[in-house]
């Protein structure tokens, strides 16, 4: 059975002509390393995939790297060799940079599928072949160091049941010590199943890695008989299936329960779109037109008559008649992806994620959402953090910065969206003037003489 993942890099992906193995004699820009100092201001992971095919179409230039931790970089392909395949256009250096500036995370997500050999036996090849096994170890380590990475996600997908176990575990276990002992400081990940439909040790995978991204999405799939939610949250029966359970009394109720800082839930930012036997809810599909992303069916949906909203499964649609058959398009807007949110808060889950980057293009609702969820310290706004206030919050010009208990600053600084510092304040620290920068979104660093730090959000707007 074939994963989200998986089947989206085969719509979306053009897998045979994009996976390109690496070139060694490739020179490599400089690519910077992780600034530990500039960790985003959020009080939970947010981890992001993108996928080469997003990377390629500009989605650098719509990626808020302030409101990420991670930037998962989709996908690095291997193959029965243990060889992998680097993706298109890489390195990525432009990404990688900008969202190192910003203190975020970048992991190399490697998969089994969309190559030429079977990706259910390319992971048993790796498990059961000890030369195998250990080449893939060092191929990773390697690609890891020549490009500055901060880890390795792991995304096998189309695995036979029973290769889904405890020899999947006691792999990834391996892998997770290989890497902590070979590149102390780098994590270890895996993208685990929204259901467990047989074949899985969930408490045994999330014991295996640093953290389990569940793909809490495709619940009803492409080729499903009934149109439905892409991730329904929550259902009155019994034998539905719906992120809440997954979360709570199903597949990952016991890691919930004993380590939900290891669980990061990500969420779909795209859905799908059927011909249809009538209009209703739930209605028999006639055929699978195509997976949608946000960024198209936010406004689709307004000419066609707005979101409906879905009480059993709190979860929006819409629907046409294009004069022949019926449409419908199942998608998360703002409000279902709101209540996902809730979910991970209210369960005190490690994170959040999105599949995938740049679906939702360059409309901002879904970065601002994140930011109110799970923004910590920086905000855009008159703000008081560690005695200091700042204001005001948006300006035009100049920002006023005081200390409750009149401790002088040491130092500020001023740094752009990707991460660039383009101002440095040595004296006359009570206010500094912007009048001369261009509108956007800005990064006050500011340090007292007692040591007392804090980061501002600033937005320049004439």
């Amino acid at each position: 059975m074939e994963g989200p993942h998986q089947l989206q890099k085969e719509e979306f992906g053009k897998v045979t002509a994009d996976a390109t193995p690496r070139d060694a004699s490739k020179k490599v820009e400089k690519i910077i390393g992780l600034n530990a100092l500039r960790a985003p201001a959020l009080n939970k992971k947010v981890f992001g995939f993108l996928p080469y095919w997003e990377q390629s179409s500009g989605a650098h230039n719509n990626i808020r790297y302030d409101l990420l931790t991670h930037l998962a970089c989709f996908d690095f392909l291997v193959q029965l060799d243990a060889s992998i395949a680097t993706p298109a256009g890489w390195p990525w250096t432009a990404e990688i940079n900008a969202a190192h500036a910003q203190g975020v995370k970048v992991i190399m997500t490697v998969v089994n599928f969309g190559g030429g050999d079977g990706a259910d036996a390319v992971v048993w090849e790796l498990i059961t072949n000890p030369t195998k096994k250990t080449l893939f170890f060092n191929n990773v380590k390697s690609l890891i160091e020549t490009y500055n990475l901060d880890g390795v996600n792991i995304d096998f997908e189309g695995m036979a049941t029973n290769h889904r176990g405890a020899e999947l575990n006691a792999f990834l276990s391996d892998l997770t010590t290989f890497i902590h002992v070979e590149l102390p400081g780098k994590e270890v990940s895996f993208d685990g199943p929204a259901v467990n439909w047989g074949g899985w040790d969930i408490e045994g995978l999330v014991d295996s890695v640093d953290y389990v991204v569940i793909m809490a999405y495709d619940y009803t799939s492409a080729n499903s008989a009934n149109s439905g939610p892409v991730a329904p949250l929550i259902h009155h029966t019994s034998w539905k299936r719906f992120v809440k359970r997954t979360i709570e009394t199903g597949t990952y109720a016991v890691p919930t329960a004993n380590n939900p800082e290891k669980l990061i839930m990500a969420v779909p930012y795209y859905g799908q779109h059927w011909k249809t036997e009538t209009s209703v809810s739930e209605s028999a599909t006639i055929s699978h037109v195509s997976s949608t992303r946000y960024r198209n069916t936010v406004t689709e949906a307004d000419s066609h008559g707005g979101f409906i909203w879905n009480s059993d499964f709190e979860y929006p649609w819409y629907r046409w008649n294009d004069g022949t058959n019926w449409n419908q398009v199942w998608i998360d807007n703002e409000l279902s992806i709101s209540k996902k949110f809730d979910l991970a808060i209210a369960n005190n889950l490690g994170g959040v994620g999105m599949w995938a980057l740049n679906y939702d293009g360059g409309r901002p609702e879904l970065w601002e959402l994140i930011n109110t969820k799970f923004g910590a310290t920086a905000s855009v706004g008159d703000a008081t953090l560690n005695q200091i206030k700042i204001h005001p919050n948006p300006t035009s010009g100049y920002i006023n910065i005081t200390h409750a208990n009149a401790v002088k600053f040491t130092k500020m600084e001023l740094f752009n969206v990707m991460g660039a510092s383009v101002l440095k304040v040595t004296s006359h620290f009570e206010n500094i003037n912007m009048t001369s920068l261009e509108n956007g979104l800005y990064f006050l660093e500011v340090e007292d003489e007692q040591g007392g730090q804090a980061t501002f959000k600033i937005l320049k707007s004439n």
